[in-house]
């Protein structure tokens, strides 16, 4: 049996070297693409209380909030925060941003919608993850929708048989080079991974793990935290499949 813990270095992964390999593939068109996909798939209208936790560096809530929704934006991450508060002071846009981390927050029925967006949920361990589930569930009033979105579990696998066990994503920038790779445990169904990055003469490491879900267990998970009316869809909507790149989830407080 896999004795590793879930374990994410949060500080290297998300620290100058994101902004440097990752920022410039997240861009304004990007973001505002996935705002819309988010208000399709969610069945979100303007003027709705919506919860983006986390949200990063703020790149889908001020698009939200420009567009008429009244935002709160939670995250660990301080510099991220101060990202994005800069990025609405620009846009001139007001969102609430606030640092909070997912397993503390506490609101109660006050929120029309709540997201979860770019593979942001399943970073700890089950009992964690599913009390973070019933966190949301809290949050919002009665009828309020929450959508999720993660990576399919089947998105790796022919990658992973393929190149003895392993999944393996290189991205360039310049002379520059980010290596994620990543092992799948299947009886744990999560991802374990070290991305590497290496700029100039300086070499980081940072492990982190990620839980995956078939869509029969992510929907035993939202009903034991007390949604109703939930589905899965694949990112354009449609049937999930095997096939498919994206793993969405809507579930109905």
């Amino acid at each position: 049996m896999n004795s590793r813990k879930p374990h994410v270095d949060w500080d290297i992964l998300f620290g100058d070297d994101y902004d440097f390999f990752d920022l410039p593939d997240l861009t304004p068109e990007l973001s505002e693409r996935e705002a819309a996909s988010m208000v399709k798939l969610g069945g979100f209208e303007p003027g709705m209380t919506l919860l983006d936790a986390p949200c990063g560096h703020g790149r889908h809530a001020n698009v939200l909030a420009a567009q008429g929704y009244s935002v709160v934006g939670v995250d660990r991450d301080e510099r991220f925060l101060a990202m994005a508060a800069a990025e609405a002071g620009q846009r001139g846009v007001d969102v609430d941003y606030r640092q909070l981390d997912l397993r503390e927050m506490d609101f109660d029925a006050e929120f029309d919608a709540a997201v979860s967006w770019y593979s942001s949920f399943g970073y700890f361990d089950d009992e964690t993850d599913r009390d973070i589930l019933r966190r949301y569930r809290r949050a919002l009033r009665p009828g309020g929708r929450f959508l999720l979105d993660m990576h399919s579990p089947y998105r790796h696998i022919p990658s992973i048989l393929a190149n003895h066990e392993m999944h393996v994503d290189v991205l360039r920038r310049g002379g520059n080079m980010a290596i994620d790779i990543q092992e799948l445990d299947a009886e744990a169904s999560r991802y374990y991974a070290e991305k590497i990055t290496i700029r100039g003469s300086k070499v980081e490491r940072a492990r982190y793990s990620v839980r995956m879900f078939t869509a029969p267990e992510i929907l035993e998970w939202f009903r034991t935290a007390g949604f109703s009316g939930t589905r899965v869809m694949n990112e354009h909507g449609g049937t999930f499949t095997v096939s498919s790149r994206r793993l969405v989830v809507l579930g109905i407080a």
